[in-house]
C-alpha cells in the first residue's frame, strides 16, 4: 500500500475504528499478545479493549507504548506520524499542533515521543565511513551579553557539539557529545563504525588515537583539499549543512536535552529515505514496545 499524501492516507483511514486497527494490526502481526505477560490467549472486550486470560489485565494497542494514558484519537496519531516522517527537515509542534488540530503543547509531547522511538544504538557502519563533526547553536556574538558563556571552549561557547559518521552508500549516525575530545568520540566510533572499515576524517588530530588501529584516510581542508578520488568527507559535510537548514529554518531552537532525539529522527529520515511515506511508518513502528518516556524524564535529561 502506497500514500502519495495526506488526503490520500485520510481517504481509506477515514475512521477512528480504520486507524485503531490499523495500529493493532502493525503491533501485533501474529496475533495480538498480553503486553504485560506476553501470553496469546486474549479475549476482546469491545471498542479495542483486551483482557488477558492468563494475568487478567486490561489493556489496548495504547498499552506500553508512546501512545501510552493518551486521549488523543488514533487517527490524529497517525497523521502526525505521516507528516513528521514525510517532510524532509521535520515539522515544529506549531506548525504539527494546526495540522492536526491540538493544542502546540500536545504537539510538542507527540513530537517527543515519537522522537524517542528512534536510537541509533544498533547501526553499525562498514566498507568506507565518513566521520567529522559539527556544532550547533547561535553564535555567542548575537547573545546578550549576560547570556554569552564562553568558558570551556573559546570558539564555540555552549553550542551542541554533534559527531556525525556516515557509511559511503549506506546509513547516518548523529551522536551528541559532551565535548569534541578523544574520550568522547573512541566510545562511539567503537560502537557504530566495525573494525575493518576505512575511516575518512579530516586533518584535525582528535581522530589519531580514537579510530583504535582502523585505517584512515585524510583530507586537509587547511590546505585547501576537499577531495582526492574516493578521499573524501563531502557527504558527511553535506548532511551537517542539511540538518543546520533544519534547525534554523524549522525548530529555530534545539536545547542540549532534546538535540539527540531531533537528530535519531533526522537519521532515520535520511536512512529510510529510498522507501515510500506508508513502508516508512511501517518501519517506525516496527518496534514502538515500552517506548513511552513521561514529561519529567524530558525535563531530568
Amino acid at each position: 500500500m502506497c500514500f502519495k499524501s495526506l488526503f490520500e492516507l485520510l481517504q481509506t483511514y477515514n475512521t477512528e475504528e480504520k486507524c485503531q486497527n490499523f495500529f493493532i494490526n502493525n503491533r501485533w502481526k501474529n496475533g495480538i499478545t498480553c503486553p504485560y505477560c506476553g501470553k496469546h490467549k486474549i479475549y476482546k472486550l469491545g471498542k479495542g479493549v483486551f483482557r488477558c486470560s492468563h494475568c487478567f489485565k486490561e489493556f489496548s494497542v495504547r498499552t506500553k507504548t508512546y501512545m501510552e494514558h493518551s486521549r488523543i484519537p488514533y487517527q490524529k496519531w497517525l497523521m502526525a506520524i505521516y507528516l513528521i516522517t514525510s517532510h524532509k527537515k521535520g515539522l515544529s509542534s506549531i506548525q504539527l499542533a494546526k495540522d492536526i488540530g491540538v493544542t502546540q503543547k500536545t504537539a510538542w509531547f507527540i513530537l517527543q515521543r515519537l522522537n524517542n522511538i528512534v536510537s541509533p544504538n544498533l547501526l553499525k557502519l562498514s566498507n568506507i565511513v565518513e566521520v567529522d563533526e559539527m556544532y550547533v547553536g547561535g553564535a555567542e556574538k548575537n547573545k546578550h551579553k549576560y547570556k554569552r558563556t564562553m568558558n570551556s571552549n573559546k570558539i564555540h561557547g555552549d553550542k551542541s557539539a554533534i559527531l556525525g559518521m556516515i557509511e559511503r552508500n549506506g546509513n547516518l549516525v548523529l551522536r551528541d557529545i559532551e565535548k569534541v575530545n578523544k574520550s568522547n568520540i573512541m566510545p562511539l566510533i567503537e560502537k557504530h563504525i566495525t573494525t575493518d572499515a576505512i575511516v575518512n576524517t579530516d586533518e584535525s588530530p582528535i581522530y589519531k588515537g580514537a579510530l583504535n588501529g582502523r585505517e584512515r584516510r585524510l583530507v586537509n581542508h587547511n590546505k585547501g583539499i576537499y577531495g582526492i578520488g574516493d578521499i573524501t568527507t563531502n557527504r558527511i559535510e553535506g548532511v551537517f549543512s542539511h540538518f543546520q537548514k533544519m534547525v534554523s529554518g524549522i525548530f529555530i531552537h534545539l536545547s542540549k536535552q532534546h538535540i539527540e532525539r531531533y537528530a535519531n529522527m533526522f537519521c532515520f529520515r535520511m536512512n529510510t529515505r529510498k522507501l515510500d511515506e506508508f513502508e516508512r511508518i511501517n518501519v517506525l513502528l516496527n518496534n514502538v514496545e515500552n517506548t513511552r518516556i513521561m514529561y519529567k524524564v524530558f525535563k531530568r535529561c
